[in-house]
């Protein structure tokens, strides 16, 4: 281990190429072509990236993704992803609120979804109200079998009530993007981590989000954050998956 990779271990946020991980995948698989399926990006905000898409699947083959949580369920395709590029023993749970809980009046600023955290969460809901988690609705057959949506406020959840903890070894921190949302959701996330496992957050660095920048940089006083360069994507890594690195 080079001294550049026990920085990686440090307490802080340290920045990562894309290929740093790209080149964990060909030394675990060197004699395969690793492919991975991906939907064309939904041309609605709020999606990931194609190289965001590769980060994640990534990280899933890098440990063997046996159960996935994602914290806001949105249009549902990072849990397609996760489903259709995991092993099929593999699950996938998602949470989101109830479609219904979403308020009318929960309505946007066409001009500011775009500018303002508030107003680009509210589209979000309302959007969500209104179309559900279609890229899940639309799948195959065996892609849906391997999702378990749950609709609850995250801010509420109480993973040892609901069977949550010490189960997931892959976590995916994308729902409400204000402080107290993010904080409780990783809070949680910690709890319902497996000894061994991966955390990671989408929108760090936003333009829009900074709660999500503010809350990571405070957490990284107390954790190792690993920021992958061009992308909102920011994890930590916990027990054995610490020397993926």
């Amino acid at each position: 281990m080079t001294n550049k990779v026990k920085n990686y271990l440090e307490n802080g946020v340290h920045e990562i190429r894309p290929k740093v991980l790209f080149k964990q995948i060909e030394a675990k698989f060197p004699d395969s072509n690793v492919m991975f399926s991906v939907n064309i990006p939904s041309s609605a905000i709020g999606g990931l990236t194609l190289l965001e898409s590769s980060i994640l699947v990534t990280l899933a083959k890098l440990i063997s993704l046996s159960e996935f949580f994602e914290f806001g369920t949105y249009m549902g395709a990072t849990s397609v992803l996760m489903a259709i590029n995991s092993s099929a023993q593999a699950k996938i749970t998602t949470v989101d609120l109830e479609p219904e809980s979403i308020k009318s009046s929960d309505g946007s600023d066409g001009a500011l979804i775009l500018l303002d955290d508030v107003q680009n969460d509210n589209y979000l809901r309302r959007m969500f109200a209104e179309k559900g988690s279609y890229y899940i609705d639309r799948a195959d057959t065996a892609t849906r079998a391997k999702i378990h949506r749950m609709y609850h406020d995250s801010r509420t959840l109480d993973p040892d009530k609901e069977g949550l903890t010490n189960r997931f070894d892959f976590i995916f921190i994308d729902g409400g993007h204000d402080y107290e949302t993010i904080r409780v959701d990783s809070d949680n996330a910690l709890k319902m981590a497996t000894e061994d496992a991966v955390i990671i957050w989408h929108d760090y660095r936003s333009k829009i989000h900074g709660d999500v920048t503010s809350f990571i940089n405070y957490f990284s006083s107390n954790f190792p954050i690993i920021y992958v360069q061009n992308t909102m994507l920011a994890f930590t890594l916990k027990g054995k998956f610490r020397s993926l690195l």
